[in-house]
């Protein structure tokens, strides 16, 4: 079916041409007999003429014929083509005042109220950090306080412990120097302070042995010989001076009846302590005051109680008025006499049958303590 050329949707549409007389395209018949009036802006009606108003451009209407297209832009320069969906913009003559019209908006907020001032944040924060860092300050005054204390409790704890150490290991080393002195006292050869030390080899050692045709260095040993029968040849240190000893000797009687040891002399004088062992088991102590011999006082004689070797320690204690013999580092006798108190040290040999040559090899002497 071909539409009206002539048909417009959107505005009031001409009578058909082809509607019966009496009647408007469009709109419903008339009653019979009545006729319709002349339509605003419009003549008379002649058949084959363009009513009034109507486009001139537009052929015959035709319902089912198409609109002929709508000229471009190029056949008007002021159109524009309709678009439904672009905001409206305001014609000529428009009040340029009013606002194009734009999809609802919510309404603004209320203005804002000026807050009351108050504590901000920034200076709560600040009275919390401070008052952290006071609190943190007492605490670390407390801990430190505490720590002080402590430290001061367990120096003192330490010092008291470290002086009760000290004192208990000055106690101790005393403890153990005393018993250790006591021991040295008390035990042979009763003394570690060891004043002379020669091996008799020869006389380099400073005593000054005397040296004769009866004294004399030979072998490394010192010789004491006694030609005569019924006597004894004493030989000294001459450079020698002791007062309360310990004095021993290494001692072998090659020939004669005895030997011995000399101590307290005085050579010049003939003046001396002289303990005599005999090659029988026999010993005897005595005292000479002149050169005669004559005034000799026996102090104690008697067994030495072990026999004798071929080689043997002869040793005298002197402490202060006692004289302690011993043999072979054990204690023979003692006897108590106030004769000498100091003096020279030497050797003696015997010969009360026959000729004597008695050998001294290591000679010491220990010097003990005034009143040990």
């Amino acid at each position: 079916m071909s539409q009206n050329p002539n048909y417009n949707p959107y505005g009031q549409n001409p009578p058909d041409p082809n509607a019966p007389p009496g009647t408007s395209y469009g709109s419903p018949p008339l009653p019979p007999g009545q006729s319709q009036g002349p339509v605003p802006g419009y003549g008379p009606y002649t058949p084959g003429s363009t009513p009034p108003g109507q486009n001139p451009n537009y052929g015959p209407y035709n319902p089912y014929t198409p609109n002929p297209p709508t000229p471009g832009p190029a056949a008007n320069p002021n159109y524009n083509p309709y678009d439904p969906y672009a905001p409206t913009v305001a014609g000529p003559g428009a009040n340029a005042d009013l606002t194009p019209y734009a999809s609802t908006l919510p309404p603004p907020p209320p203005p804002t109220q000026p807050r009351p001032r108050g504590i901000s944040g920034k200076v709560i924060l600040f009275v919390v950090l401070a008052l952290v860092l006071v609190a943190g300050g007492v605490a670390f005054g407390l801990v430190s306080y505490t720590t002080t204390q402590t430290n001061n409790a367990n120096a003192t704890a330490t010092a008291q412990t470290n002086g009760t150490q000290t004192a208990q290991a000055h106690l101790t080393s005393t403890a153990i120097a005393s018993a250790t002195a006591y021991a040295i006292q008390h035990t042979y050869p009763f003394s570690n302070n060891l004043k002379l030390d020669d091996s008799l080899t020869d006389n380099s050692k400073g005593f000054q042995w005397q040296e004769n045709n009866y004294c004399k260095f030979s072998g490394s040993a010192y010789h004491v010989l006694d030609p005569q029968t019924n006597t004894y040849n004493p030989c000294l240190a001459i450079n020698t001076n002791f007062s309360d000893f310990t004095f021993e000797v290494e001692m072998s009687v090659s020939k004669g009846d005895g030997g011995g040891l000399i101590f307290r002399g005085n050579s010049d004088k003939s003046q001396y302590y002289r303990i005599a062992i005999y090659t029988d088991g026999t010993y005897g102590i005595y005292v000479y005051v002149d050169t005669t011999g004559t005034n000799a006082r026996t102090l104690k004689s008697g067994s030495l109680g072990q026999t004798l070797n071929a080689t043997n320690t002869i040793s005298v204690v002197a402490r202060g008025q006692t004289i302690t013999l011993y043999m072979n580092q054990q204690e023979v006798t003692s006897v108590t006499d106030s004769t000498y108190t100091h003096g020279q040290i030497g050797f003696a040999a015997v010969d009360l049958s026959t000729s004597a040559d008695v050998v001294f090899t290591n000679a010491k002497v220990w010097e003990l303590a005034p009143g040990s």
